[in-house]
């Protein structure tokens, strides 16, 4: 049993729409959710009105509870299926497996290692640099066999992940498209050479 399925004998199940916020910055956090199918994108407002992409949230992941205004929005990258459940509700998941609170911590733990790499990166690399880094670590997560990325990114997407703008996110996936190591369409970016991916990452 995964912490998802765990938190359903708590809470109630929803469906959210692919577009749809789960939640959004300054809401209150009085629930927990679990997400039991699809995938949802954890985002922030930037001090200029921009967006930038924290994550995404998959299958028997869960959203940790302070008590504090939700610091970020959750979107649906696709339609999606989630547990609800109440902090009262959500803390008796935790008492009765115990084991659910060492995962949040490591989940918690991995997130912060990547904000800082993230945050390190747009220090000292550039932006095809930081593209490719990205796309390495979505391949690597959500890959499929012919290594297709199937996460309806756009191309906003990708920039607020990067911290980058649109304009200079889609020169370097042209940049990356003529060392024949990624193909992209409409909301869907293949990677069909990780090794020259993973050398671009490198700079």
């Amino acid at each position: 049993m995964d912490a998802t399925e765990l938190l359903g004998r708590y809470g109630t199940s929803m469906r959210i729409h692919q577009g749809d916020a789960v939640f959004s910055e300054g809401d209150s956090s009085a629930a927990a959710y679990g997400v039991a199918q699809g995938r949802i994108r954890v985002e922030v407002t930037t001090p200029t009105g921009g967006r930038l992409v924290l994550g995404v949230k998959e299958p028997g992941e869960l959203g940790a509870l302070d008590g504090s205004p939700r610091f970020a929005t959750a979107v649906a990258v696709e339609d999606v299926e989630l547990v609800q459940a109440t902090v009262d509700d959500f803390m008796r998941a935790l008492g009765e497996e115990p084991r659910l609170a060492v995962d949040l911590l490591r989940r918690l733990s991995h997130d912060l290692r990547q904000s800082v790499g993230r945050t390190t990166a747009r220090a000292s690399a550039d932006t095809t640099q930081r593209l490719a880094m990205l796309l390495v670590d979505l391949s690597d997560r959500f890959g499929e066999v012919n290594g297709d990325i199937d996460l309806a990114l756009t191309q906003d997407d990708v920039a607020g992940w990067i911290g980058a703008t649109r304009e200079a996110t889609a020169r370097s996936l042209r940049t990356l498209r003529a060392t024949g190591c990624v193909s992209t369409g409409r909301r869907r970016i293949s990677v069909t050479d990780l090794n020259v991916l993973r050398d671009a990452a490198l700079g």
